[in-house]
């Protein structure tokens, strides 16, 4: 209910392959290493501030956006829009 797959997103300056590597590591979230996990977590802390669960929250699990914003009080959803960005563009590269 609610995911919608990888898509490329043209907005953000990272390589098709990236963003599907990104999307589908991130989806893996709950297989991953405690420390990978942590990685992640302090990633979309840092990316999104107050946010950065909800942020979490669309990264791990698919979720579409504006569901993510409703069930966390997020007025508008371009602010999430705005920390994925940032969590793409910043995501480890030794990751």
């Amino acid at each position: 209910m609610g995911r919608t797959g990888f898509r490329f997103k043209r907005a953000i300056k990272v390589p098709y392959a990236r963003q599907g590597y990104i999307y589908f590591k991130s989806l893996r979230y709950q297989n991953l290493p405690a420390r990978e996990q942590e990685r992640i977590r302090h990633l979309c802390d840092k990316v999104a501030g107050y946010n950065g669960q909800a942020l979490l929250e669309h990264v791990t699990t698919g979720e579409l956006v504006r569901t993510v914003c409703q069930r966390h009080y997020i007025a508008s959803p371009t602010t999430l829009y705005r920390a994925l960005k940032r969590y793409y563009e910043w995501f480890p590269e030794d990751m």
